[in-house]
């Protein structure tokens, strides 16, 4: 047996239990699971929220913007004036979110921030910082932080959910969340621009085409789609990405094509031929060339 938590609103925090959805504490960690037609929701003053969509879409709306999100996406949300979610056609929705309290927050910035020593010294720190995260719906599949939020998706179908400790779990996502943030700013460092806010917006386009590439592996894939897709002419699409990914938008399309074509054959489902056309390649010769490049055998050798 499993839960469903179909028709309410649970919080593992207080292991309360809302027929509604709650209006939330600014004080308060909560650790919320429901699936339900939620039509609309207002989170004014929010805190840190972490959300993540199994199913269902909708969209999120803050006073300058706003944007989609659906199934198998998250996002993360800076405390702010607010925000607002709306469904209007108030189809069910499989979420998963942490929303975490100032109190909390400051107290794994500082846990981050300070030196062994002064952890030692003070254990019981708090540091208010402006630390922004990247307002982005993403594919939980592509993410290290995503693959964290599905995995506790997962566990809160159990029975024995209730027996981990929701603050532990929390802390783990913030650490994970803050790894991929900070690995963000990275790569976003790498692009050509003055500013780094043209760096970071420059990188947001390019993560739309990175998951069109991995969404749409065993389509054709040209740097025209790849540019309608993330808002990017080719000419600055084809100069970040290889900057950000270390290959131009064709080669990574190639190895995301070829690391696909090795799990079909490993599977043996396929001949190579038939994995070759599933993948889009236009000729045999061509698609064992590109394999052999990237494994260093041909595709024979993997076939199970």
């Amino acid at each position: 047996m499993s839960i469903t938590y179909k028709d309410k609103y649970y919080d593992h925090f207080s292991k309360n239990q809302f027929t509604t959805a709650p209006y939330f504490n600014r004080d308060k960690n909560y650790l919320m699971r429901f699936n339900a037609p939620l039509e609309n929701y207002r989170f004014d003053k929010n805190n840190l929220s972490i959300i993540f969509f199994k199913q269902g879409i909708g969209e999120l709306h803050w006073r300058d913007r706003r944007v989609k999100i659906g199934g198998n996406k998250f996002i993360v949300t800076n405390p702010s004036n607010g925000w607002e979610y709306i469904n209007p056609d108030k189809d069910y929705i499989d979420v998963l979110s942490f929303v975490i309290s100032p109190q909390l927050r400051s107290q794994f910035n500082y846990f981050k921030t300070v030196s062994q020593n002064q952890l030692l010294n003070n254990p019981w720190g708090e540091i208010v910082n402006d630390s922004f995260f990247m307002e982005n719906p993403l594919n939980a599949s592509y993410y290290s932080s995503g693959q964290l939020l599905e995995k506790i998706h997962r566990l809160s179908r159990q029975l024995n959910f209730n027996f981990l400790c929701p603050e532990e779990l929390a802390i783990e996502v913030l650490q994970r969340i803050t790894q991929d943030q900070l690995k963000a700013y990275r790569l976003a460092g790498v692009i050509q621009a003055k500013k780094k806010s043209t760096q970071l917006e420059t990188f947001k386009r390019l993560l739309t085409a990175y998951e069109y590439i991995h969404d749409n592996v065993m389509n054709p894939i040209s740097l025209q789609d790849l540019s309608l897709e993330s808002s990017l002419s080719k000419f600055h699409l084809y100069e970040s990405f290889k900057a950000v990914y270390g290959k131009t938008p064709h080669q990574y399309v190639n190895r995301v094509k070829i690391t696909k074509a090795k799990e079909f054959l490993q599977t043996g489902q396929y001949s190579i031929g038939k994995v070759s056309d599933l993948l889009g390649f236009s000729d045999l010769a061509v698609f064992s060339k590109v394999f052999k490049k990237a494994y260093g055998k041909p595709p024979s050798y993997f076939l199970a």
